[in-house]
């Protein structure tokens, strides 16, 4: 049964963010959040896999409904959270015939105004957290 977990509670400002997504090669994949306060980048480097949906699609039967409207009711208070047993994560295993387990890999789920981006990877990413200038 899908699981959610809150992850880095409190270090990602409350706000309303706008989204810029990196992903390639070199650098891996890079997720920008800007506010008028705040830039947050969050660095998960090269992932096994990521999907990005826009929210209106996403929320009915994509994600366990108990797990998230514990924190849909809160208003996502978090940005980023770990599912455990999630169907993309198992999805991605099967894909890639029990190499995931080999890997030890992670599920993480970022939560914005307009998208939801699931991210498999088998690392935990890095956070930074810039004031903008204003």
């Amino acid at each position: 049964m899908e699981r959610w977990k809150e992850v880095f509670v409190g270090k990602i400002p409350k706000a309303v963010y706008q989204l810029q997504l990196i992903n390639g090669e070199e650098q891996g994949l890079i997720i920008e959040l800007s506010s008028s306060h705040t830039c947050v980048i969050i660095k998960f480097g090269i992932v096994q896999a990521m999907r990005m949906l826009d929210e209106g699609i996403v929320q009915s039967d994509i994600y366990c409904d108990n797990e998230i409207q514990k924190y849909k009711d809160n208003n996502f208070q978090n940005v980023i959270y770990e599912v455990q047993d999630g169907e993309f994560e198992k999805q991605i295993n099967n894909i890639a015939d029990g190499y995931g387990d080999v890997l030890n890999l992670k599920h993480y789920v970022v939560i914005t105004q307009n998208y939801n981006i699931d991210i498999v990877t088998e690392w935990e990413p890095i956070i930074e957290i810039k004031n903008q200038l204003g």
